[in-house]
Parts: C-alpha cells; sequence; structure tokens
C-alpha cells in the first residue's frame, strides 16, 4: 500500500502467527502487528471512504482481523 505521505509499505503474513509492515525502500521491518493464534495466511489492504488505510489478515485460528497501521492497532477481529 501507499501511505498518505506517498510512502510504500509492503505487508506479509506468517507462520509465526504475526503481519508485518515493511519498507521495500529501506528493506526494512517497520512493525510487527501481533494477535493472531494460528498461522496467518492471508493478508489484503484497503482504503476507507476517509483515506485511512486499513490491513485486514486471515487465520488458521478462524479469524479476520482488521488493522490500522499507522497505529500499529487492531480494530476488530471477525469471527466464523
Amino acid at each position: 500500500y501507499t501511505t498518505q505521505a506517498g510512502a510504500v509499505r509492503v505487508v506479509s503474513g506468517s507462520d509465526d502467527k504475526t503481519i508485518k509492515i515493511w519498507d521495500p525502500d529501506a528493506q526494512r521491518l517497520l512493525a510487527t502487528l501481533k494477535g493472531h493464534t494460528e498461522y496467518v495466511n492471508a493478508v489484503a489492504c484497503y482504503t476507507t471512504q476517509a483515506g485511512a488505510v486499513r490491513v485486514v489478515s486471515g487465520s488458521d485460528d478462524k479469524t479476520i482481523k482488521i488493522w490500522d497501521p499507522d497505529a500499529q492497532r487492531l480494530l476488530a477481529t471477525l469471527k466464523g
């Protein structure tokens, strides 16, 4: 995704149960989001109508989590 300041970010999910946010230009890790209890096997990003970026993660723990990557905060958990 691209931040409001125009910086590019890459998001990854892993078998360590985390989501990581990367700066591909600097080749460095910016944040690690923790909250899943099993492997994270899907990630996606979207922009809200207000222009805020959200990261969505899906896991083998049968949840989908919605994150604010700027605040590095969990916003919602969908179970099913």
